[in-house]
């Protein structure tokens, strides 16, 4: 994402902007919230050098600019960054109930484990080493906090049974599965799966997202269902979004090869790309062109935002902080750039929504998003 933002700010300080890039940036800039006088060049030059380095950007391009040039494209930066802005003699106006913000705290390690005899453990309380024996099967969280299941000569081949892992709103976890498949949880996701996979398949089913590292084995495909998809593969790396409050049911391939069905088709993946379901009128689609950096960047602890909407970033927020979220007035229809830490305490996240006018009020655990 941002090489993209650097690679289109970089067409705008050229002259190279197509008309609709042109629009993009303009539109970016003039709902900033900037004074009629420009800051002081040293103001600028500090400015510029604090956001290029958050930023981690790099250009020789910036030197060449005028002030006036340099302030719209510096404030616009600032919009791609994680919130940080300049307006000159003036303090940014504060967030409604900013102390409350402050304390709402980022998620983490959590998760429940049930069991096949319907035993639930909760994982945050468990304490390392084993957990459980399901037939020769044993269950143990290790020290680096991830669910481990361990096949022993004695597990016997015959047993059935399932195991389920949900990750709370504000928790995440990692599973190792029976066949070494590697599973990491986002917030409010539920993954089923046997706890002894069968001889011809190994076949999981998934609500909410997750990056699987499937476990080579020709012998036995593995799949992943999530309602009205099937995705199949024999060893692999990809993600799936399928929450239930999103549009779309996302694929997206990184290593290997997968094919996703429906029943109204199927499509095979390639490295960066990825499938997109619509469960409304059961279109299965193909983007050939996908960012895989943004798509991952839960699982690297980064919140990633690439004209993405309010309500989009919302739903983000509310699975990660915990927080139910309302809307009040007219919502703006804005798209927002930029990448911030999901170590952070949401106060530094709405920073980035300041700049256009976004107003949220907290009150324990919901927040109240006020439109113009």
């Amino acid at each position: 994402m941002e090489k993209n933002a650097k690679k289109l700010l970089n067409k705008y300080i050229a002259g190279n902007c197509t008309p609709e890039e042109m629009a993009v940036i303009e539109e970016w800039y003039l709902h900033l919230p900037v004074d009629q006088q420009a800051p002081p060049h040293s103001r600028i030059e500090s400015s510029k050098q604090e956001v290029w380095n958050r930023l981690s950007l790099r250009t020789t391009t910036l030197k060449r600019l005028t002030v006036k040039r340099f302030t719209m494209a510096a404030s616009i930066v600032l919009c791609l960054g994680v919130g940080l802005y300049f307006v000159a003699q003036r303090d940014a106006t504060p967030l409604t109930a900013k102390t409350e913000l402050k304390n709402i705290l980022p998620g983490g390690h959590k998760a429940v484990l049930t069991l096949a005899d319907g035993t639930v453990v909760n994982l945050d309380d468990a304490k390392n080493g084993q957990i459980a024996n399901q037939s020769g099967v044993v269950i143990r969280k290790a020290k680096n906090g991830q669910l481990e299941y361990i096949v022993t000569e004695l597990a016997n081949a015959a047993v059935r049974g399932s195991n389920t892992i949900a990750t709370p709103r504000g928790g995440q976890y990692q599973v190792n599965l029976p066949d070494g498949t590697k599973v990491w949880l986002n917030a409010a996701t539920t993954l089923t799966y046997p706890y002894a996979f069968a001889k011809k398949e190994r076949q999981v089913e998934l609500s909410g997202e997750a990056y699987f590292e499937v476990a080579k084995d020709h012998t036995r495909p593995f799949r992943v269902k999530t309602g009205a998809q099937t995705v199949e593969v024999l060893g692999t790396h990809f993600n799936i979004n399928a929450y239930r409050d999103e549009a779309m049911v996302k694929t997206t391939l990184l290593e290997g090869a997968v094919k996703v069905s429906t029943q109204s088709g199927s499509v095979n993946l390639h490295p960066g790309e990825q499938s997109q379901f619509n469960a409304n009128n059961a279109r299965l689609s193909l983007n050939e062109q996908v960012d895989t950096d943004k798509e991952m960047a839960w699982k690297n602890n980064i919140f990633s935002f690439d004209n993405d909407d309010l309500q989009s970033i919302m739903r983000q927020i509310s699975r990660w902080y915990d927080v139910d979220v309302v809307y009040q007035g007219k919502i703006t229809s804005e798209k927002y750039i930029g990448e911030i830490p999901r170590n952070s305490n949401l106060e530094e996240v709405f920073k980035i929504l300041e700049l256009n006018h976004v107003h949220i009020d907290a009150r324990g655990k919901v927040l109240t998003v006020t439109g113009n």
